[in-house]
């Protein structure tokens, strides 16, 4: 798999820790960010190949994410959704999310969700 650019959108600075040395073992270079704004700033800056994305961000909840990659000019990037509560199915903008990790989730299931969406 080739090395992608990942943009990490968690606020629990643990998590983010470990998500970002599992993916940067794995060959990738993660940007981390804690907000909605900084996510939709740092998206509008810079290319991105995959989108781990929190739901409950410390300003807001990650759909305003979701929405402002949906506005993106060009390729947007895909995105993955990292929640512990389920994913309305029916959600306009579910069409946009190209998976779902559950948390809590394990290293493996991080890893295969990278390699399965970041492809």
């Amino acid at each position: 798999m080739p090395a992608m650019r990942i943009l990490l959108a968690e606020d629990e600075q643990t998590v983010a820790r470990l998500i970002t040395r599992v993916l940067a073992s794995m060959g990738h270079e993660v940007i981390g960010v804690t907000s909605c704004s900084e996510a939709i700033a740092s998206l509008s800056a810079d290319g991105f190949d995959l989108v781990l994305l929190d739901l409950h961000l410390t300003d807001g909840d990650g759909y305003r994410v979701v929405d402002a990659i949906g506005c993106l000019q060009g390729v947007a990037p895909r995105v993955v959704v990292m929640t512990g509560e389920r994913y309305p199915e029916d959600d306009p903008r579910a069409a946009l999310v190209a998976g779902i990790l559950r948390k809590p989730f394990d290293i493996d299931d991080l890893e295969q969700v990278v390699i399965r969406f970041g492809t």
